[in-house]
């Protein structure tokens, strides 16, 4: 993070009734001396350190100052919103509530114009203080998507108790639809 060595990749996100980009996830990028290091590398070893918290803060403001920029290019807001990734333990140690509005204050971009990623596995270990935290960030317009779906411990009662807005079911789910009836 010091050496700025990280970067932001954008996966465009596709409105499947339009075919149109609807906004883009944000996937952190590092290249150490010209060699690209695998997030499912990096990533853990941020989570063990607890610099995920730092690369999570990053992640956030790079991405809206992006979409900031972007806006200032065309001189409108433009219409689509950026999706960043929290991690499970960057939810229970940083104050993602002060931490996003912080950075939508900073660069003048509206909360619906973001959606925070999680999975399972930030909800279960306080899903208390989860809530809370979702709460926060919903009152801000900020969606929510729970990411990985089915991949940890799939509890339906997630999906009535928290404020999510979307569902991202992971692949192993829906790999074989519709041909397989038991997927189905």
């Amino acid at each position: 993070i010091e050496a700025d060595g990280l970067s932001l990749q954008f996966q465009p996100l596709i409105n499947l009734a339009t075919g149109a980009v609807a906004g883009f996830e944000a996937l952190a990028r590092w290249e150490d001396r010209g060699t690209a290091i695998p997030p499912n590398h990096f990533i853990p070893v941020a989570e063990d350190s607890g610099l995920i918290v730092p690369l999570g803060q990053w992640a956030m403001d790079r991405a809206v100052s992006i979409l900031a920029g972007w806006d200032a290019a065309q001189g409108v807001p433009i219409d689509c919103y950026f999706s960043v990734n929290l991690s499970p333990i960057q939810l229970l140690r940083d104050d993602i509530v002060g931490m996003t509005r912080g950075v939508l204050d900073k660069y003048g971009v509206s909360g619906e114009r973001l959606m925070l990623e999680l999975t399972e596995s930030a909800v279960v270990s306080d899903p208390d203080h989860a809530l809370q935290v979702l709460e926060g960030l919903k009152a801000m317009d900020v969606r929510i998507a729970m990411d990985d779906f089915g991949t940890g411990y799939s509890n339906l009662a997630y999906l009535q108790r928290l404020p999510i807005d979307v569902l991202k079911i992971d692949r192993s789910f829906i790999q074989n639809l519709p041909g397989n009836s038991d997927d189905a």
